[in-house]
Formats: C-alpha cells, structure tokens, sequence
C-alpha cells in the first residue's frame, strides 16, 4: 500500500494542529509572567493588590474557567461531529477557534485586560476537547491496519510540541512580561496554517459512506477519490466500499440513540471497553499538572528557571517513548501498552522528599502519558464503535470523564 498520502497528512495535523498545546499549557509554562500581567491588570482596572485573597481567587478562577471550556467542547463535540463532518469539525472549527483564543491572549496583553485573557483560556479547554475529534478523524481516514500508528503519531505530536515549547518559556527566551505574548502569536500562526492548508485533504471516506445513508449513492465518486487519497492508489476500492457497508449495517440507524446502547450487547461492551481507558485520564492528575504543575513546582521551593529546567527534563525523558509507541500499536501490542503504561503510572513510589517524589511522579506519568495511555480511547473508539454510534460514544466518554 503507498502510505505517503497518508503519512503527509498525518504529520502535517501533528505539526500545525498542536497551537492547541501551547494555548492549553500556556497558564502553566508563563506562570511568572502572567501572573505580573494579571497583577498588573487587577491593580489598574480592580485596585486588587498582587498577593491578596482576591487576587489569589481570580487567578484560580481563570486557571479553572479552561475546564469550564472543556465541559461545553465536550456537550458540543458529538453533534457537531455528527452534522458537520469529522473534518469540519476536527480541522475548520476547531482551527478557527485556536485563532480566537490566540488573538484574544494577544489582546488582552497590549490592552491590558485580564478578562481577554480568561477567554481565550476558556476557548483553550473548548479546543483541547477537541481534540479527540482530531483523533477520530484521521482513526477513520486511515486503514485498518495503519489506524493505531497514525493516531498514536497524533497523540505522540502533542508531547513532541511540549518538549519544544518548554525551552521557548525560560526566562532568558520568551518568559518575560514583555515576551509572553509572543507564545500566542506562534499559536495564532499554526492555527491559521492549519485552517488554511488542512483544505488539501478529503473528507473521512468511512464519514463519506456511512454518515450520509440516503446520499451515499450520490457521493461515490467523493468515497472513492478519499479511498484512493488515504489507501494508496493501488488499493481495491471495492473491497474497502464493501467493509464500510457492513459496518454501516451494524447499526439499523443513521444516528444512534442512547437507548441502543442499552439493546445491543454489542454496544454495551464496546463501550465499557473504552469507557475503562477514559477512566485512565479521569482519576489522574494529568489536567490539573496542565494548569499547575509550574506553580506546583516553585511552591516546592524550585525558582523559575529550576520550573522550567525541571519540566523540560521531564519532556525529554519521556520523548524517546512518543516514537515507540507508534511502532509498539502497529505491531498490535495495544493491550500490552496499556498495561505497561498503567504500572508505570503508579511505580512513582514514595519519599520523605516531597520535591523529589513531585518530580518522580510528574516524570514518570509523562512516561505513561507518552506510551500512549491517554490516546488509547479514540484507538479503541475507532476499532471497536461502529460510525453511527462513533459520535455518540464520544459524548458518553466525555461526560463520565467530566463528571
């Protein structure tokens, strides 16, 4: 099969699609900085002193209005995805709203205005939500057998873009209060790359064929150009029609409802299944090191730099990780990574040090998140759904994971 089309797309939406990174993580990475901006716009239009009760509470509150983003991304994901279209969905609105949340961050330096800044934080959480529509996208875009390899390359992007955006946060870069905002402004690029060029690529073949049962006779053509697109020229369309028709014929409906879910067995246990992966991300601290591990860390006694330092080494020793779980999928041994994963996840162990046993545990949890155990959900979303209930099971997924 030739893979290039495939791997272009691929690596072209792991490059230009993490602007969602450096908006979600940019509280975390800034916290010095951004706090003296906060400082500074509270003193000005507030009178709220730096180090006040109030000062402390707006700060937490904007920290948490990004998971309030994520609450109404993930209400609004399924439908969107179900009426929209994976690529609509995971590349047009999503990209446009990371030019939102960017130029809203840009805003609210030069105007001084902290309430621009907790927008596009907000929208940060919706498009870190949507994510997973990115990850469903290219699931069903990609053959059966390259499915788990090009979601785990996506997934591995995200740590990748961390790992380069960490040094750009020091103090002697782009960590000043007069430099912060052009963290944004590389966002605001990569989003408008993004949208602008994403336009290249066809809609989800399986999307094409199985979303749309009255035009799907209509829309051949389209199915067969995507096919050939993501498949390789050489693949036998008419065999990989004829796959999607039986999965298509798994559901009796176009849009699944919840009480389906309830009759098919079938259903019942493939949504357990990935229900138990989503779980994973929901008992760990993974969102909440994503908005506080800097202020964490100093707290500890470590200074800006030593923050910094200390995440960037974390990032990097968990790097060569991002480049074997790809393979690791491939080959199949998806069981065996969640396992590994998870056992990883909890060696972090105890110690007197409460420093030392921060950073373990951080390190060790950037091992897992690597290895691919918070990615596994849209892989086994995608192996295990049907397309009618795809968009359904995903609202399910983030709803349990919210709650």
């Amino acid at each position: 099969m030739d893979k290039s089309r495939l791997t272009y797309a691929v690596l072209f939406h792991t490059a230009f699609a993490s602007f969602g990174e450096i908006e979600a993580n940019l509280l975390n990475y800034l916290t010095v900085p951004v706090r003296q901006f906060f400082a500074e716009s509270l003193r000005w239009r507030y009178g709220i002193l730096p180090g006040s009760d109030q000062f402390e509470f707006v700060y937490s509150t904007v920290a948490s209005i990004y998971f309030f983003g994520a609450i109404l991304g993930g209400l609004l994901m399924g439908p969107c995805m179900e009426h929209c279209g994976r690529r609509a969905t995971a590349v047009y609105i999503r990209s446009f709203l990371g030019i939102i949340s960017a130029l809203c961050m840009l805003l609210s330096k030069w105007l001084t205005m902290i309430e621009l800044f907790a927008i596009g934080h907000f929208i940060g959480g919706f498009i870190a939500a949507w994510k997973i529509a990115l990850f469903i996208y290219l699931a069903e875009c990609a053959p059966d057998h390259s499915r788990g390899w090009a979601t785990a390359v996506i997934g591995s992007g995200s740590s990748l873009a961390l790992l380069f955006m960490a040094p750009l946060c020091l103090p002697s870069v782009f960590g000043t209060a007069e430099l912060w905002w052009l963290l944004p402004a590389l966002a605001l690029l990569l989003a408008a790359c993004h949208l602008c060029f994403a336009i290249r690529f066809p809609e989800s073949p399986k999307h094409l064929f199985c979303g749309q049962r009255n035009a799907a006779h209509n829309c051949r053509e389209r199915v067969k150009l995507s096919i050939r697109f993501y498949h390789g020229s050489s693949t036998d369309v008419r065999m990989v029609m004829e796959q999607f028709e039986l999965e298509r014929r798994l559901t009796s409906r176009e849009h699944v409802r919840w009480s389906d879910f309830w009759d098919s067995r079938e259903l019942r246990h493939s949504l357990g299944i990935t229900l138990i992966t989503t779980l994973v991300f929901a008992f760990s601290l993974t969102s909440l090191k994503s908005q506080y591990l800097e202020s964490m860390l100093m707290r500890y006694g470590l200074n800006q730099t030593e923050a910094m330092i200390s995440t960037m080494a974390m990032t990097a020793l968990a790097a060569p990780f991002c480049f074997l779980s790809p393979v690791l999928i491939e080959r199949g041994a998806v069981l065996t990574l969640i396992t590994g994963a998870q056992r990883m996840y909890d060696s972090a162990g105890g110690s007197v040090a409460a420093a030392l046993l921060a950073l373990a545990g951080c390190t060790m949890g950037q091992f897992s998140a690597n290895l691919g155990i918070f990615h596994m959900t849209p892989i086994l979303t995608g192996e295990l759904i049907p397309h009618a209930a795809r968009a359904l099971t995903v609202q399910v997924k983030l709803r349990v994971g919210i709650i």
